[in-house]
């Protein structure tokens, strides 16, 4: 070297980097708009399980996931620039990001039956406040604490969230009355009085009340614990897919996955692990009878496309929800895209007439179940 000439620059290693690509960083607005979009789509894939309630849910559930599969790879390929991974050094720390997006679609698909199984034997008025309040509320604090960096407003956050909660409870409220004057009208008992109720993301399904109190929490507690266990697990999947998709604040990351990546590694997993799933499903089903995969063979187009079409509507919600995530921050759009009950109940308000002829209570608590929901959004928001 000679005496004049500068030193060299000393580089830092290069950073790991994992990545199934995907479109650009949204802006604020477009953030949003997708976060809503993820409402919209969790809130409505629930009528295409309605219309396949005379299917066993085990058969339902076969072609759902391979809908939610097939729509999140074709978005994967579309929008994505044809790579699938960039190891650039040290594997082990892609690894583990990779292992947590698997993971979070494995629970997700546990948590999500298992929430069925509760509504189906428990009623909404042990499942909501149960499992999706529990999946709402610890979801959101575990999402926060594994990346806090990324939402700028914690207690705007945090009154969101407990608005969704307060508007769970006034919805099973306003449900349970609703009931309640049906059957002083139509002289039915609560355990012959059968209804629509959502479960996990808005998903309608129609479920006999369980239990000898018609579903309350002391009239069954293995439903309980069932709808428990379900919200906990159903807690994990953002969790899990915030660390998969973690940055740091200069925008580098040590084997983070882009959201595309992301979303497609956690509807592989969902699709991996569905056939066990279902298979369980078939054979002890909690509500109805067996049923097997030759039964399934045997279903019509019509009936398989329920399920399929149901897999792409959720599937786009969940894509939309990781990609806004990486703008607002995993936490808060998780947090919008658990409203989706608002969006169910809608449906059920307007197109299904659910609370057709109900009362001035039944009403009022209706209207604010929807004003906490428009809080829980705008608050963060």
């Amino acid at each position: 070297m000679s005496r004049g000439s500068a030193a060299p620059e000393l580089r830092p290693p290069p950073q790991v980097v994992v990545e199934l690509c995907g479109p650009a960083m949204p802006s604020s607005a477009g953030a949003l708009a997708l976060a809503l979009l993820s409402l919209a789509c969790w809130g409505t894939w629930s009528n295409t399980a309605k219309a396949a309630t005379h299917l066993p849910f085990a058969l339902y559930y076969c072609d759902f996931t391979l809908g939610v599969f097939v729509t999140a790879a074709v978005v994967f390929i579309t929008i994505g620039d044809g790579r699938v991974f960039l190891f650039e050094d040290g594997a082990a720390a892609g690894g583990l990001h990779v292992l947590a997006a698997l993971g979070a679609g494995a629970v997700f698909n546990l948590a999500n039956v298992l929430l069925v199984s509760g509504v189906s034997l428990a009623g909404l008025i042990v499942a909501f406040p149960v499992g999706i309040g529990t999946a709402l509320v610890l979801g959101t604090l575990l999402t926060f604490w594994i990346d806090p960096a990324s939402t700028s407003y914690p207690a705007l956050l945090f009154c969101g969230v407990a608005a969704a909660f307060c508007a769970i409870v006034v919805q099973v409220l306003a449900d349970r009355e609703h009931r309640g004057s049906r059957q002083k009208r139509d002289g039915v008992t609560e355990l012959e009085h059968s209804c629509e109720v959502p479960h996990s993301d808005g998903h309608l399904r129609r479920a006999e009340r369980g239990g000898v109190n018609g579903g309350g929490l002391g009239g069954n507690a293995g439903a309980t614990i069932i709808c428990a266990v379900s919200g906990v697990l159903m807690a994990c999947w953002s969790p899990l897919n915030a660390f998969a998709m973690r940055t740091a604040p200069d925008g580098t990351c040590d084997g983070c996955l882009a959201p595309l990546g992301s979303s497609f590694l956690f509807t592989s997993a969902v699709l991996l692990t569905s056939p066990a799933i279902c298979a369980c499903l078939m054979r002890w089903p909690l509500v109805g009878s067996p049923t097997t995969f030759a039964t399934y063979a045997k279903l019509s187009p019509r009936d398989h496309a329920l399920g399929w079409l149901g897999g792409a509507i959720w599937a786009v919600g969940t894509v939309s929800n990781l990609l806004s995530g990486s703008k607002l921050g995993l936490a808060l759009s998780y947090a919008i895209g658990q409203a989706a009950p608002m969006v169910a109940s809608l449906w059920g308000l307007v197109y299904y007439r659910e609370f057709a002829g109900a009362s001035y209570r039944t009403a009022a608590l209706v209207a604010s179940m929807f004003v906490l929901y428009l809080a829980a959004i705008a608050l963060p928001a």
